[in-house]
This record gives C-alpha cells, sequence and structure tokens, in this order.
C-alpha cells in the first residue's frame, strides 16, 4: 500500500467522499475517465451484461460484439444499422447530475481533461472543454464519399441503409468500431493528460478494462480516485475507492 492507500483503508464511506473532496480542492490538474456506469445511470445498456448479450443474441441472431464490429459492417451493412438505429439512437437518455458536476469543475479551473469511452456524447450539452472521446460519438457522422457532415437524428430518422442527399454515398457513423484502432492523435492527447494529471478521477468502470489500464499506466501520482457502483477485484489498485452511483456522489466533490 502507498500513503493514501494507507491513509483511506480504514475510512468510513462518508469520510471518503470528505477526502475525496479535499483532494480535488487541493489539485489544480484534475482529469476524469468515465466509462459505461455515468451512461447507464443515464439509461443507456450495457451489450456486455449477460442479460442484454443474451437479448440480442435472441433477437438478431448474432452478439453484439459482432454486430458492431468493423467486419459485420462493411458485409452487412443494412442489418448493422438496422441494430445500430434501433438498439443505440433510438435509446432515450436523461443526463444525471453528474454532467452539471462536471461542468462546475470545468469552470473552476481544475479539470484539465475529460476521457470518455462511450459514444452518446451527453456532456455537449454542457459547459466542458478538452474531451476526448476515444471511442467517438453518434453525433459525428459523414459521407463516406464527398465528406458531408450528418447529425445523428438523420441516421437515425433513415429507412433503410442512410446514404448522403448530396452524392448518394453510404454514410459512416462516428463511432470506433470492434477491430478498428482507436485515433492516435486522441489517444496521445489523453495519455499525456492522464501523465500529468495530479487527480484522477476513473468514474463508472473498473480498472481491469483495457482502455482504462493503459492509460492509468501512465498515472504518475497518488490520487487515483475511483468511484464505481460495484466492486470488482482491481479495486485495490485505486488510492481511494468509493462504491456507489456517480451520480450521487460526484456533486459531493466538487
Amino acid at each position: 500500500m502507498n500513503e493514501t492507500q494507507t491513509k483511506t483503508a480504514a475510512m468510513t464511506p462518508e469520510e471518503r467522499i470528505e477526502y475525496a473532496r479535499s483532494l480535488i480542492q487541493k489539485s489544480d490538474n484534475v482529469v476524469i475517465m468515465a466509462g459505461i456506469g455515468v451512461m447507464m445511470e443515464c439509461g443507456a445498456l450495457n451489450f456486455d451484461r449477460d442479460t442484454e448479450a443474451y437479448r440480442i443474441e435472441e433477437q438478431y441472431h448474432q452478439c453484439p460484439e459482432e454486430i458492431m464490429s468493423a467486419g459485420f459492417y462493411n458485409v452487412r451493412m443494412e442489418r448493422f444499422y438496422d441494430f445500430y438505429k434501433k438498439e443505440i439512437l433510438s435509446t432515450s437518455l436523461t443526463p444525471t447530475a453528474t454532467f452539471p458536476a462536471i461542468e462546475k469543475l470545468y469552470r473552476s479551473g481544475k479539470l484539465k481533461g475529460v476521457i470518455t469511452y462511450t459514444i452518446y456524447g451527453l456532456h455537449n450539452e454542457f459547459d466542458i472543454g478538452n474531451v476526448y472521446e476515444l471511442d467517438g460519438s453518434i453525433h459525428d457522422n459523414h459521407c463516406s464519399k464527398c465528406q458531408k457532415k450528418f447529425p445523428m437524428e438523420y441516421i437515425r430518422d433513415s429507412v433503410g441503409m442512410p446514404v448522403c442527399d448530396v452524392c448518394g454515398s453510404r454514410i459512416r457513423p462516428g463511432i470506433r468500431l470492434h477491430g478498428e484502432r482507436m485515433r492516435n492523435d486522441i489517444l496521445t492527447d489523453a495519455v499525456n493528460a492522464v501523465s500529468k494529471a495530479d487527480v484522477l478521477l476513473v468514474l463508472g468502470t473498473n480498472l481491469f478494462d483495457t482502455n482504462v489500464r493503459y492509460a492509468v499506466n501512465h498515472y504518475q501520482n497518488e490520487k487515483l480516485i475511483l468511484i464505481t457502483k460495484h466492486e470488482h477485484f482491481t479495486d485495490k489498485a485505486a488510492d481511494l475507492v468509493i462504491h456507489e452511483s456517480v451520480c450521487d456522489v460526484l456533486p459531493k466533490l466538487v
């Protein structure tokens, strides 16, 4: 155990929240890593959960990971868009108190970056800058030929496979599909932000996630605060763990 872990090991939940609050107050370089748990609190589905995975396989006869892959998109584009529009673009999400809290932290000047592995772009509804969308966004779509940009609603409301209204070519969704690499420029900026962070807030995920592990490996301090509802065997790698809903805790910290 490092010094921070030793200090927080015997704390009550209330003391952990107060200690996390004090760490953030004293910091001028906070970075947030937001996972699927943040979106689930807003109403998003987690296709990695057994119940959702089984439902998708029964309804579409393929697993979610296969449907959302580059290979499936390229050879079965109409089926891809049928799934994408029904299961992702038609999902109604309501921002929780997490987002106003992030906005408040950003406006204070303390928050230097938000790294997200989600694709819904709810942060766009708030004054939050320096957001690194490592898996892209449902709002960033373009024609594969003429590069005209299209809003999410254009794809969601299209009949069949969405095509460009200028040249008739297919529209490429702005998300990273399974089997595709992350954009190197965005990943580099995200890692650089983590390496310079004083406090690192990991929200709604666990430290076993491949992308989270990669970024956390570049963190150089001992103020990694993990806020997540579910316990995981990798929690011990965090300096401070709070097992509660992100939307309940984060507003208390800022």
